[in-house]
């Protein structure tokens, strides 16, 4: 079955092995709401990643249970984001989420180039789905915001990132504008 809408993805992802979801710097309620909403899901298992006290104090604020997470203690910033990374690269996480940490903060500790997590040569973008009440399919989208004038090799890499999820999304004849 084809995903045309992003509800769908869930009952796909439940038929899936669970993800070890890792936040970064997890200090927020809309991180530890979203992560929670995942787990309770069951898609994820999560990792939150940050000043414990705080992460406990939001979660009870939300009224959500600390327990359904494993919580890590890195009540600095950027070492919470290498942290994170780190648990990744250990095999004890395997996606990576933004919590309220700097953008540049967590992009350095991705970027690092003995610890982070790009491979050399990769191509650092991204996809973004799209769902638009007023159209019959999702969009898949790439780099919207990384790469301003990307060279041909970013270029596949790119497309490849995009035909990727197609196939996640099992779209069987996508079209490319």
């Amino acid at each position: 079955m084809a995903i045309t809408k992003l509800d769908q993805m869930f009952d796909v992802l439940k038929s899936k092995t669970k993800k070890r979801l890792v936040a970064a710097y997890a200090n927020d309620a809309h991180t530890i709401e979203a992560v929670g909403e995942a787990v309770d899901k069951g898609i994820v298992d999560g990792i939150l990643v940050g000043d414990e006290e705080t992460m406990r104090k939001v979660c009870g604020q939300l009224g959500i249970d600390p327990g359904k997470f494993r919580l890590v203690h890195e009540p600095n910033e950027a070492k919470a984001a290498v942290a994170a990374v780190k648990l990744v690269n250990n095999g004890e996480g395997d996606l990576l989420m933004k919590g309220l940490v700097s953008t540049d903060k967590y992009m350095k500790a991705i970027l690092n180039k003995e610890e982070g997590l790009m491979d050399p040569g990769a191509v650092l973008s991204h996809v973004t789905v799209i769902e638009n009440p007023l159209y019959h399919k999702l969009l898949i989208v790439g780099d919207v915001a990384i790469i301003p004038l990307p060279e041909f090799k970013q270029k596949v890499a790119i497309l490849n990132y995009l035909v990727n999820t197609a196939k996640l999304w099992e779209l069987r004849n996508p079209k490319w504008q």
